[in-house]
Parts: structure tokens; sequence; C-alpha cells
């Protein structure tokens, strides 16, 4: 944003005071103009409205968005469609994505950028019974485990780094679920501590989590990402969502109850009110555990995730790191 371009200093002053203030300027302004709310779609990358996505529909709910001069609409993943492909097509589409899946968009060549994420460390771990005795990678040597598609390339690094050869690990892979796990034929599956994980405990399984990004995987889950066209046509628009967005996580990690019934009641009638809430719960984990800035990202983080990638994806090119990755909009955001 360039507010001294719109307003006299002495407003952006004193806007610059209060959070928001700025933002909600702006809005009126795009407004007085006859522009009307600029449309977005959030296009998320589960076929449910969960806790996974709780700060963005708390702000829907709130009609923060709308404040912001910003016509949201929140839409779940469907069979067959490719959001990363919807996304690069697209001037007004902003989706979520795996930071690993976010790779190997780039490297198929689709023009898209990641400009923040929801997650600052990744979810994704290994599920056991307790039972099974497995604390650490160590020990993982000896067992029978199941991954998913996406899941070997972590998988990987961890084993690596813990110096435990992978031929002395068994490793199938299977769709996403827990059968895997609840059939008995393996020690322990893929999984996230958001997900899978909650699952399992409020249903009262015991069972442990051994989180891979406390073994070197590391890694952004949720990643905001958006067409090359789209950041450069609408930046300001852009950093209006986010802000909003961040505000929206504050408020629902800030309330954990009310958030999850909202999120039932309104969204998903269907779902488990305690697995939403222990989801929120793991979810407030990860929102900040790099940045307190809400969708902030670190080029660090970046490089050792597409070092792995590369290293797994013999053959693959990402380019420079510029061309794929923003990391001024979120701290525009946050002014």
């Amino acid at each position: 944003m360039n507010p001294p371009d719109l307003f006299p200093r002495t407003v952006v002053t004193r806007c610059a005071r209060f959070p928001g203030l700025l933002l909600a300027v702006l809005a009126a302004t795009a407004l007085a103009r006859g522009q009307g709310p600029f449309p977005i779609v959030m296009q998320t990358d589960m076929p449910l409205k969960n806790a996974q996505f709780a700060g963005l529909l708390l702000a829907e709910e709130k009609g923060w968005y709308r404040e912001a001069g910003l016509e949201v609409k929140i839409e779940s993943s469907q069979a067959g469609i490719d959001e990363a492909r919807r996304v690069a097509g697209s001037d007004n589409i902003v989706g979520s994505i795996e930071s690993g899946l976010f790779l190997s968009a780039r490297a198929e060549g689709l023009p898209v950028v990641a400009v923040g994420t929801m997650f600052q460390a990744s979810p994704l771990c290994l599920i056991s019974f307790a039972k099974a005795g497995i604390r650490g990678p160590r020990d993982l040597a000896g067992r029978h485990i199941v991954v998913h598609a996406d899941g070997h390339e972590a998988l990987a690094t961890v084993l690596a780094k813990a110096g435990v050869p992978a031929s002395s690990v068994r490793i199938d892979e299977e769709d996403y679920g827990n059968d895997a796990l609840l059939s008995g034929r393996y020690d322990a599956q893929q999984g996230y501590t958001v997900d899978e994980y909650v699952a399992l405990r409020t249903e009262g399984k015991d069972v442990v989590a051994l989180p891979l990004s406390d073994y070197g995987h590391v890694a952004y889950s949720q990643v905001y990402f958006v067409s090359e066209s789209f950041l450069a046509r609408h930046r300001s628009e852009l950093v209006r969502f986010l802000s909003v967005s961040g505000r929206g996580w504050r408020a629902a990690v800030a309330d954990v109850p009310g958030t999850a019934r909202m999120i039932v009641s309104r969204y998903e009638p269907g779902l488990s009110l305690p697995y939403q809430e222990e989801s929120l719960r793991e979810i407030g984990k990860l929102l900040w555990a790099e940045s307190p800035v809400s969708g902030a990202m670190r080029p660090e983080t970046w490089s050792e995730n597409a070092g792995a990638f590369l290293r797994t994806h013999p053959g693959a090119t990402l380019g420079p790191m510029a061309s794929w990755a923003d990391f001024t909009v979120t701290r525009e955001a946050s002014k």
C-alpha cells in the first residue's frame, strides 16, 4: 500500500496509531469511488470448512473482510480440481497448500507465488499407539509404517538427519485416514497433529504423535499462494486480505470454545465439537512458531525446504526464490 498517495500525511499518521484503521479508511475510499468490494475466492485444500481454516471462517462470520472492502468467498476443495492450476490461472483466487506441493507446482512451471503461510510450522507427524514405544526417529528402525504420497520427502529427511538407514524401515503408501493404523497392520502412520491425531485422541485412543518438525522436517503448512498476475495487479487487496485473516486467527485462538461452536453450527454441523476445539488448540501452537507476525515466512525456511525438495526430485528446478516467494506482503499486512 502507498497511503500517502491517497491521503494527507496527517491522516496516515493518525491511522497508524490504531491497528486496522488505515485499512478501513482505504476500503471506505474505494467504496466511495464506486469500485465496490473486491471479490476474492479463498480456495482451501480440504473438502470441509473445519478448524484448520478457523481464522478465515471467523473473519467471514464477523464481516471483517467486507469492512476492509473485500467480498471473500471461502470454497472447499472438490474432487477433480487441481487447486494449484486453478490459482495459477486466476487474478482473484488465493489458495492454501502444503509447501512441498507448492514447490511441485513451481517445478512444473506454474506461475504461482507464495505470499504467506497460515501455519509457520508443519503439523506433519507419525502417529502410533503408545504401547508401540515410538518416541523418536531411531525407534522407527525395523518398523512397518505407512505414509501418503506427499510424505516420502519429509520422512526421508527425518531418517537421514537421525542417521537411520531408510532400508531399515518398511514403508508402504496408502490414502488419508486412520484405517491403516486401526487395522493393526502398521506400527505407525503418517498424519497431522491437527487432524488424524486429534481425531484418535477424541475417540479415546491411546496414541502418541512424533512431530516431524521436531526432527529436521522444515516446512510450512497451509501456504497462502496466488498467481503472479494477481500479485502484480491487486497487491493492495491482497495485503488487506492477509491483514484481516491475521486478525481472524488471533481472535479464533483467543476464544477456542466459541470459535469451535461457530464452525460446527454455521459451517459443518456434522463435525465433532470436541474435535474442533482440540484441533484449534493444536493449530495455535503452529500459527506463530517462527514469528509473532501472522502469516510471516522466512527465506531460511524456504531455502531448507526447497533443498529437501530438490534432493528428492532429481531433475526438478525452481528458479530463484525471489520469483516464487514474496516476503513483503505479510510485512505490509502487519502494519
